[in-house]
């Protein structure tokens, strides 16, 4: 967790470097935002019901290159989550047997963001980012699959279309988890471990500061 907070904090300051504030009449300038959404999961978690639904909230900021010109109304920046939260149940089994499978990320994010005003204070965000977070085990009853406490690099890109201080979105994360599933061998029961892809796709609603 240490390293994610030092992550951020480096991230930061890089992007305050090189960022510049553009003046007051520009709409495409710096913006603070936070958001929650709900996420659709995938793969193969998704098919054998160890995820059915997920959740997300994230505080970030985007800080714009005003030195790097590219055209008017259009403009290159860094979109940076200093808080980027999430969680994933089985609501199936939630519902059914009053137990659930809950699993929870937490860390940060980062990529370029291409921001284009399309009208008036209508503005459409293009982005992609790398996620270095943790992924943390809570409640199990699964015990198909088991897994641990694990640091991993995700990735993520989406859209957004804010207009004044509402701001919609649509993004896709994808990332790579460690599970041990169990083997047949002989007699005995035995685990291997296999690593899974859990792509999922998050409709968020936030607000710009």
């Amino acid at each position: 967790m240490k390293r994610i907070l030092l992550l951020a904090v480096s991230i930061l300051l890089a992007t305050s470097a090189f960022s510049q504030s553009a003046n007051g009449s520009d709409l495409l300038d710096n913006a603070t935002y936070f958001r929650a959404a709900y996420g659709f999961p995938g793969g193969d978690l998704k098919t054998n019901e160890v995820i059915t639904a997920a959740g997300q909230f994230e505080v970030g900021s985007i800080f714009y290159l005003n030195k790097v010109k590219i055209a008017d109304k259009l403009k290159l920046g860094i979109d940076v989550n200093y808080l980027s939260f999430s969680g994933y149940v089985n609501m199936k089994s939630s519902m059914e047997d009053n137990k659930t499978d809950s699993y929870f990320t937490a860390g940060v994010k980062a990529g370029p963001c291409l921001s284009y005003n399309i009208a008036d204070h209508l503005i459409a965000d293009v982005y992609f980012k790398v996620h270095p977070h943790m992924f943390i085990v809570g409640e199990t009853e699964n015990h198909n699959y088991e897994a641990d406490n694990q640091f991993k690099l995700g990735t993520s890109f989406g859209l957004n279309l804010r207009y004044k201080f509402i701001m919609v979105g649509c993004e896709f994360t994808s990332t790579k988890y460690d599970f041990d599933l169990p083997v047949a061998a002989r007699s005995m029961q035995e685990t291997s471990t296999k690593s899974i892809k859990l792509p999922v796709t998050f409709l968020s609603l936030g607000v710009k500061l």
